[in-house]
């Protein structure tokens, strides 16, 4: 497994966007999906030819838990879980998973989980949700506020077969217990120059993160100032093509609906992308759109 196994952006190299939010990524481990999954029926011709794709020999691909940590307005906000401390070690082997768990991930590089103010969890499957709760059942941010879309919630508790046993609703539920969940509905401020704004396609729930707003409430004047987590909608650098679905999106139609939304935005606006399972070292990344249409990482 490459190390490290837990890092966090230097405090040298954080990005600072408008309003004043800083980013650092917080890497907690890695894991390896199925990539015959993780691509769908995307060939692998065509997912092959990018670097870092390479699988093990039981067709996996080596990704990295990349979690955020933004601090804006005197406040953190945490942005994913990892797969946490709860997972059997029959699930870890079949996930690949090394690390994961949040706390440890935090304490790792020198952070207090106390410190949070506020935990986005992007959906509610368990590489993003897993960390909601300790091994004994516990917030693992005992301060923060869980902030969920009430779409994903109501999905969580829903009959439909398809996601029976694939979300983390017994975590949602110690969470809410503990009255530390906030449903939101739609597009959310939830400090200065940190919104959640709702994609659905991977899940009926998920969200993405926009960062970047000037001080006063007004957009940044340079769009180069904002960012954007893209959640399990896109990622890694691999799926910019935004027809490209996952065997894991709920709602494929939809996913590519909304990446045809975001994607060229962000690359005519030149934000920054943040990618959830991307393990290079060089995020965010900036993209563009090529002569023939589609969209790549763009040069430094």
């Amino acid at each position: 497994m490459p190390d490290p196994l837990y890092a966090i952006t230097p405090e040298a190299d954080a990005r600072t966007f408008a309003g004043g939010v800083r980013v650092r990524i917080v890497r907690a481990g890695w894991f390896r999906p199925d990539a015959g999954g993780f691509f769908g029926v995307v060939p692998r011709a065509l997912w092959s030819r990018f670097p870092g794709t390479d699988t093990d020999d039981r067709g996996r691909l080596l990704c990295r838990l990349n979690l955020l940590l933004v601090e804006a307005a005197g406040k953190r906000v945490l942005v994913e879980t990892g797969t946490g401390a709860r997972m059997e070690a029959k699930d870890r082997d079949i996930k690949g998973v090394e690390g994961g768990d949040p706390v440890t991930a935090l304490r790792a590089v020198g952070l207090d989980p106390a410190s949070i103010d506020f935990v986005v969890v992007s959906h509610l499957h368990y590489d993003h949700a897993g960390g909601m709760v300790d091994a004994d059942g516990r917030p693992s941010f005992p301060r923060a506020r869980y902030v969920v879309q009430r779409d994903e919630t109501e999905a969580a508790h829903g009959d439909d077969l398809r996601l029976a046993g694939l979300m983390e609703t017994e975590q949602l539920d110690l969470v809410r217990a503990a009255g530390q969940l906030a449903e939101v509905s739609g597009e959310v401020e939830l400090v200065a120059g940190v919104r959640v704004t709702p994609t659905g396609g991977h899940t009926r729930g998920s969200q993405a993160v926009l960062i970047g707003i000037a001080e006063g409430g007004g957009r940044a004047e340079d769009p180069q100032d904002r960012a954007v987590f893209f959640g399990d909608l896109i990622p890694t650098r691999w799926q910019l093509p935004v027809r490209w679905t996952s065997a894991y999106d709920d709602y494929p139609i939809d996913a590519v609906a909304i990446r045809n939304e975001l994607v060229p935005r962000a690359a005519i606006e030149g934000w920054w992308c943040y990618f959830t399972h991307d393990p290079g070292e060089d995020l965010p990344l900036r993209i563009e759109r090529t002569e023939k249409g589609s969209f790549r990482v763009r040069e430094p």
